[in-house]
């Protein structure tokens, strides 16, 4: 009989965190899943038998919490889903991998940055000289040939955020003024939505080559995708793969607007995405990932070219009083 795999998933309050535990409860391997959040009120801590309350991540404490936590449930993978910790985690991977026998799913720091910095990553497509939107730094001395070649409007957005937050269309200059000179904001060229805004999974091998690719034509809400209809197009795929060949995460999220046959990438996310269970009706990557690294298996290219529409809409989960009292409980005896 085959060992049960312990599997913890941080950020169970947002849809990152939700995606991964929606695959793996898809999966048919014998998976054991421990979650955890920052708060009780956190959804997702109440439909999770093994839920805990975690501190917060930038808690100079964490990392020898998670450690202890990780030793004392024999947790086989960790997979974090939280922006704001990735790069944490992605500097202590070798200390938590070294102190336990987990395996953490998060790629080496200075891939996390590519991803993390938009301006790095549109740098990062040039050099490999694949299609970006132009962008610059808003600094006075490229403006004027910036605005030259795009025209108005474009984008002025954060180097650093996710969620559509902080992103502006200028129209003039007293749009733009006001950004001169601040390195966190960029300026992009606007690719008009009449070809529609794109988000594409894409999960590499150990071996180096694309074992599955899933790519949603996407409408928003808030930032995150709404309604969708999965695609099959290799014109459009193919420059996806080699990016992410290029790049070498093992899961890479690519976010690209379209203009005629080509997607322009405008932003990565090295992580599992919110679409990540969406994605597992095409391929589920958190379980690929536990196939590889726990169960040794070589993967075969997924083959999946169903399409479908996907939406989403909202859930309730009810809790009483003493399900919070129990979770809050054996949560203040982890510390």
């Amino acid at each position: 009989m085959q060992k049960k795999i312990n599997v913890l998933i941080d950020g169970l309050g947002g849809d990152v965190g939700q995606g991964v535990a929606k695959a793996l409860m898809m999966s048919t391997l014998p998976i054991t899943i421990f979650g955890a959040c920052i708060s009780s009120s956190s959804s997702w801590l109440h439909k999770i038998e093994h839920s805990y309350i975690f501190p917060y991540i930038n808690d100079v404490k964490f990392i020898s919490f998670l450690i202890d936590f990780i030793n004392y449930h024999n947790i086989d993978i960790y997979f974090p889903t939280i922006d704001s910790g990735i790069k944490k985690i992605a500097e202590y991977k070798k200390t938590i991998e070294e102190q336990t026998k987990c395996i953490v799913f998060v790629d080496p720091i200075e891939k996390v940055d590519i991803c993390d910095d938009k301006y790095t990553t549109v740098k990062f497509l040039e050099k490999e000289g694949f299609s970006a939107p132009r962008s610059i730094l808003p600094n006075e001395d490229e403006i004027d040939n910036f605005i030259e070649s795009v025209g108005y409007p474009f984008i002025i957005k954060t180097r650093s955020g996710n969620g559509a937050k902080e992103v502006f269309l200028a129209k003039s200059y007293n749009d733009y003024a006001p950004y001169l000179g601040n390195e966190n904001y960029m300026f992009q060229e606007y690719i008009p939505s009449e070809g529609g805004e794109y988000t594409s999974g894409i999960y590499l091998g150990d071996d180096g080559e694309v074992k599955g690719i899933c790519t949603l034509e996407r409408e928003l809400r808030c930032g995150s995708t709404y309604k969708a209809k999965r695609i099959d197009n290799e014109v459009l795929e193919e420059p996806l793969k080699q990016i992410a060949m290029s790049l070498g995460m093992k899961y890479l999220n690519i976010q690209s607007m379209r203009k005629g046959d080509i997607l322009y990438p405008f932003e990565f996310n090295g992580r599992f995405s919110g679409t990540t269970g969406i994605i597992s009706k095409v391929f589920n990557a958190p379980e690929m990932f536990i196939k590889e690294k726990v169960l040794n298996e070589l993967l075969p290219v997924n083959q999946n070219n169903h399409i479908f529409y996907v939406m989403r809409y909202f859930e309730e989960v009810y809790v009483s009083v003493q399900e919070v009292e129990a979770l809050e409980k054996r949560s203040k005896e982890l510390i």
